[in-house]
């Protein structure tokens, strides 16, 4: 099953507090770099890329976790999570991919991808 890469640099602005310094001392503005993987195969089902939107979505959550400054504790900043799934999609730009996310998020990812 071949699989597909997807290298994206993908931004997610005004994150106040996502930095692994403590909060005060975080920069608004992140930068998270990814490399997504999908199987191009799987798109062109709508079961498949249901899967490949699982996956940017679990891929997403990894790349948005972080230890939380005081307690170490990880956490997931939501934001992030949704901008990289948005951009992932994008710049996937598959109609069923895009079908599939905009039926689970009721919007269209170049809206929550350009929301910054």
């Amino acid at each position: 099953m071949p699989s597909s890469r997807l290298s994206c640099l993908l931004v997610a602005a005004g994150l106040a507090g996502v930095a692994l310094a403590a909060p005060a001392m975080a920069d608004p503005a992140n930068t998270v770099s990814a490399e997504i993987q999908y199987d191009n195969n799987a798109l062109n089902t709508h079961s498949g890329a249901v899967s490949v939107l699982e996956s940017v979505e679990n891929q997403a959550l990894d790349v948005c976790r972080y230890d939380a400054p005081i307690s170490t504790a990880p956490r997931t900043d939501e934001a992030c999570v949704g901008q990289v799934i948005a951009q992932a999609v994008t710049k996937i730009d598959h109609p069923e991919l895009t079908a599939a996310y905009i039926a689970r998020s009721n919007s269209a990812p170049r809206l929550v991808a350009d929301n910054r």
